[in-house]
């Protein structure tokens, strides 16, 4: 490409960029120490979850110029052009869905000592390649998730309670969703995903992401899903959750043991990335699944290790550093006499061991005052 194009289209995108008006997002506050070291700051997370959004707002408090590879207009733009970048620009470079340009590690490594380098990518393989391992050590990553139910409240102005929940578990937590509340875009991000971010994809990969998001929330086993398939071996299936994984469109939580040998043979639950997302799907349109889903993608905001339990009781989420166990939770849309005895004895078996534990629901029949209510927690405690 020409160097003059290239700088005129890159002004374009930055003038443009500065132009929006955007709401901050909690992880900013991460950031603001890594914008002053060399590290390569690197964005990673679903389609659409605000990414572009928040090197707008660096872009505005640290200066620079923005560039956005899925301009059709830089469907050309190879490595050797980013010399002609370099040489058109100055001051920190967002560089957006950079992995359409292949090599572009090469010149980042070259370049992030002495100008600040951010990028970002929609699926977890953006630092898989043989050319990314030139840049072990000098990047700092951070996965941007949906929204929490705390920036959700900030997006719409709205107070913590019961109503503002209800409307949380509707919506869910991606940005453009939440503010035009248009759910129609849901199916154009879960096409996208399918199609754009999972290279390889296929019918059964196809398949297999309808089934798991139609089932968030429910115990499986790799042997189920070779089966449902129609596959002959485990580890094609295994190979298939890991592309679905690496686009971000889901997550795998596995069964807390201290065995990791024994952990990849035990059932398995999967969440989706965004409990809007798993509305999509019938099965999992119920309340109590939504509520949980909606939990676990609060608690993914933590950075922690989450798993379930199940042995003589269940408990939904085990949330760990590492595998020491820091808090356990157990969630359900309607505590009543006929159900609080079954969340609450598995808790107070953690409880017994000094760990710190919470029964959460969105309504108590019982009239007892036990547990706390999802929403205070999410806006109190998270």
């Amino acid at each position: 490409m020409d160097e003059f194009e290239i700088k005129e289209i890159v002004e374009e995108q930055t003038e443009n960029a500065l132009k929006e008006r955007l709401f901050k997002r909690d992880v900013e506050d991460k950031m603001k120490r890594w914008m002053k070291e060399e590290e390569v700051i690197v964005l990673t997370g679903v389609r659409r979850s605000g990414k572009t959004s928040i090197m707008f707002n660096l872009l505005k408090k640290y200066g620079g110029v923005y560039v956005n590879f899925e301009d059709e207009r830089l469907i050309n733009f190879s490595l050797k052009d980013f010399d002609k970048l370099e040489r058109a620009t100055e001051g920190p470079l967002y560089l957006d869905e950079v992995q359409n340009v292949e090599g572009w590690e090469r010149f980042v490594r070259r370049v992030h000592k002495k100008r600040k380098v951010v990028v970002s990518g929609s699926n977890a393989s953006l630092l898989e390649s043989d050319y990314a391992s030139s840049l072990t050590g000098r990047t700092i990553t951070f996965r941007i998730l949906p929204l929490s139910y705390k920036e959700f409240l900030r997006f719409k102005g709205l107070k913590p309670g019961k109503h503002s929940f209800v409307k949380y578990l509707e919506l869910g937590g991606f940005p453009a969703v939440v503010i035009k509340e248009e759910k129609r875009l849901l199916k154009e991000y879960f096409s996208a995903i399918l199609y754009r971010d999972i290279k390889g994809i296929n019918q059964k990969v196809e398949k297999l992401a309808a089934y798991l998001l139609s089932n968030a929330g429910k115990p499986f086993t790799y042997r189920s899903l070779k089966t449902f398939l129609n596959v002959k071996h485990e580890e094609t299936v295994k190979r298939y959750v890991r592309m679905l994984e690496k686009a971000f469109l889901l997550k795998v939580v596995h069964k807390y043991t201290l065995s990791l040998k024994k952990r990849d043979s035990y059932e398995k639950k999967v969440y989706a990335v965004d409990h809007g997302l798993a509305s999509l799907f019938p099965r999992v349109a119920d309340s109590g699944r939504l509520l949980e889903n909606a939990l676990f993608l609060n608690l993914s905001a933590l950075e922690k290790d989450i798993y379930f339990y199940k042995n003589s009781g269940e408990v939904d989420f085990l949330v760990c550093d590492n595998l020491k166990v820091e808090k356990a939770l157990n969630i359900t849309y309607e505590l009543s006499q006929d159900n609080i005895k079954r969340e609450l004895k598995p808790l107070n078996e953690w409880k017994s061991k000094g760990v710190s534990t919470q029964l959460l629901y969105l309504y108590n029949e019982t009239g007892e005052d036990v547990g706390k209510p999802v929403y205070a927690f999410l806006s109190e405690v998270l």
